[in-house]
């Protein structure tokens, strides 16, 4: 994806932004670095000013009808393996909100 297209920046007012940016299949996403060149196009930030929203779901295995127990144990294994979203994306930890929910399987 050329740089140029990667980024789309809305304004939401109230000093909100939205940025999506772009990348193709094989491509590493940097939200620090995409940030920095979000200065070429107008908008500034401070990093140390900035605070970033996560969710993160916390899965539970049940004896519920559905799933069989013991699928449901080997998917909460593997969700738990699972690259936090913080990692993938290059986020620093310092400036990260979690919210968070249980999901029971």
């Amino acid at each position: 994806m050329p740089a140029a297209e990667r980024i789309t920046i809305t304004d939401l007012g109230f000093h909100f932004w939205k940025l999506q940016a772009h990348y193709g299949f094989i491509e590493d996403p940097d939200v620090p670095a995409l940030l920095e060149t979000c200065g070429e196009r107008g908008l500034e930030f401070d990093m140390m000013d900035t605070s970033f929203f996560v969710s993160r779901e916390t899965l539970i295995a049940t004896v519920t009808p559905g799933m069989a127990l013991w699928r449901e144990q080997v998917f909460v294994a593997l969700s738990k393996m699972a690259v936090k979203a913080t990692d993938f994306f290059h986020v620093p930890t310092n400036r990260v909100v979690e919210l968070g929910t249980q999901v029971e399987l």
